[in-house]
């Protein structure tokens, strides 16, 4: 009996062995197959949501859109039919140079920079409703709108100076109105699918003659403003003389007080002897008052023109006489001297005319 079992499974494992070997090159063809579909379909099978990002499965085979299932960050397996959309579900920023046009006609190109998000919750709705290029479908249109709209409001300089805070904010809280309305999926109301979190006027260029003239009258402005404070210079300057002048005044009567004659006889005492201490060569000159003070002192109080030294007066000629007749005998600085002899007219020495002084007359 176990013979007969042991030959009846050779004879199986040979007509295996034969049919195998027979069938060996399809077997590798489909292997080869099986390997290249998996290399090939393994990144639609394994599929990686970054972060920042979610997904939305399409399944073509059940029903379309799963509007119930939103694909989170990280590695996921799928059926290579189906397919994965994934949005970013950061804060975007996006910039628009619009040409806006105020309540007085003023064209003025204006950058409008504005930040944006999806709602992640209701990314099925947005993929199935709007799509992936939302952006240029909904968000781009309706901040150009309300920007036109809300500067047309008002004139160049409430909209672009003072109230431009105010007028960006206007933009954001109503270009997110509008998107809440007019996004809403059918059947469903105030559903967030896309928020406008801020809206900033980042730039605003005005046509080349209107900055002229408004460079101009800043220009202006500050030259008026300049004069301003030239004049107020110009006055506290004037309070300063004015101010100086009367403590110079004051001054002056103060000293004027003191300069009693015997003072400025005295000062010109002290200078003589100054004078007197230097070891320098000198020349004293003194007056012919009764003081008998230098030049200049005596001048000042005698009030009188001093007569000079006997070096510097001027004689007389008596046409009777021939000797010098001094001006001034009183103070003895120019007497003659009795041991000398008379002057004499010499016929060799020819007598040398008198100069020509206050004290000559006047020869007819």
């Amino acid at each position: 009996m176990s013979t007969i079992s042991q030959s009846y499974f050779s004879r199986k494992k040979q007509a295996l062995s034969l049919w195998f070997e027979g069938k060996m090159l399809t077997f590798f063809v489909l292997i080869l197959l099986f390997v290249s579909a998996v290399i090939v379909l393994f990144p639609r099978i394994l599929v990686i949501v970054p972060t920042g990002k979610n997904g939305v499965i399409y399944r073509p085979l059940s029903g379309g859109v799963d509007q119930k299932e939103v694909i989170r960050e990280g590695a996921h397996l799928v059926f290579p039919w189906n397919t994965i959309t994934q949005y970013s579900i950061q804060v975007q920023l996006q910039e628009l140079k619009l040409q806006l046009m105020t309540a007085d006609l003023l064209k003025t190109n204006v950058t409008v920079s504005f930040q944006f998000e999806v709602n992640p919750n209701t990314l099925p709705f947005l993929h199935k409703y709007v799509g992936h290029d939302y952006l240029e479908k909904m968000i781009i249109p309706q901040v150009t709108r309300v920007s036109r709209e809300k500067v047309a409001k008002l004139n160049s300089q409430k909209a672009f100076t003072g109230d431009i805070g105010q007028v960006a904010n206007d933009i954001a809280i109503s270009t997110d109105s509008l998107l809440i309305q007019q996004l809403s999926p059918p059947g469903l109301s105030d559903v967030r699918l896309i928020r406008v979190s801020s809206v900033q006027i980042t730039s605003v260029e005005y046509p080349q003659e209107v900055q002229s003239a408004i460079v101009n009258k800043l220009v202006e402005a500050e030259n008026a403003d300049a004069y301003k404070f030239k004049i107020q210079a110009a006055r506290s300057e004037a309070e300063r003389k004015a101010i100086e002048a009367k403590g110079i005044k004051d001054f002056q009567d103060i000293v004027n007080q003191g300069m009693t004659e015997n003072y400025l006889r005295y000062r010109g005492i002290q200078a003589t002897e100054d004078l007197a201490k230097s070891g320098n060569a000198k020349t004293l000159i003194f007056g012919s008052g009764p003081s008998g003070l230098p030049l200049i002192l005596g001048n000042a109080v005698e009030n009188t023109t001093p007569a000079t030294t006997t070096s510097t007066a001027t004689t007389k000629v008596d046409s009777s006489t021939s000797a010098p007749v001094s001006p001034d005998a009183s103070t003895g600085s120019s007497k003659s001297d009795a041991s000398k002899p008379t002057a004499s007219k010499d016929a060799s020495k020819p007598e040398s005319a008198p100069k020509p002084g206050a004290g000559e007359p006047e020869k007819k």
